[in-house]
């Protein structure tokens, strides 16, 4: 409807907004030493001491949340950032609390913590009007997982909610989703698609 894609052209707005003032921000700390130091003396609670030499994990999440909206459709889109939002920190959080049984450098008992979180807020998303079936909920669900658990030089919260989309798409125009058997992404993706091509 109007109203949903008015508030998809807000979202995405928010995003390109934070994400430029957080790029500013990485810039300003990597040409300033002055001011790396004062973000990671000051604000302890949202820095990773892996961050000070490296882009931070919130630039990253913000970049892949705004790549996520841009290329995939609106129900792969919002269940592929609920597992980012959901899944890798439960994940986390469980393995840090639970965690017996070694599993890729992490634990089993935190992944299937994370697919439990993400099968949660994916498949109330299994609706006519999101478009995702059981099948392609599942899938991103898992794939989710499988790219919190796999050891890639890439950090999580950049491969988490890309990779699921990309799953889930995948599945979708195999046939699972309602597709009709092809890609369906964003509107503007769709839209650019069909200006090359026209």
């Amino acid at each position: 409807s109007a109203r949903d894609g008015a508030g998809w052209i807000w979202a995405t707005a928010v995003l390109v907004v934070t994400l430029t003032i957080m790029i500013s921000l990485e810039y300003a700390r990597f040409s300033r030493p002055g001011v790396n130091r004062w973000l990671f003396d000051h604000f302890h609670a949202f820095t990773k001491e892996k961050e000070r030499a490296s882009a931070s994990s919130t630039t990253l999440y913000l970049l892949a949340c705004l790549l996520t909206v841009l290329v995939f459709n609106k129900g792969v889109a919002i269940a592929a950032m609920l597992c980012l939002v959901f899944g890798d920190p439960v994940a986390e959080m469980a393995g840090a609390r639970w965690g017996r049984t070694p599993l890729l450098g992490k634990s089993l008992e935190g992944t299937l913590a994370g697919l439990a979180a993400c099968v949660l807020v994916t498949v109330p998303l299994v609706t006519v009007s999101m478009g995702l079936t059981l099948v392609v909920a599942l899938c991103g669900a898992a794939a989710a997982t499988l790219f919190e658990l796999l050891p890639l030089p890439v950090d999580d919260n950049f491969s988490i909610p890309l990779g699921a989309g990309a799953a889930m798409t995948v599945v979708q125009a195999a046939g699972a989703g309602g597709a009709g058997g092809h890609f369906v992404l964003s509107p503007l993706l769709e839209g650019l698609l069909r200006a090359g091509t026209g």
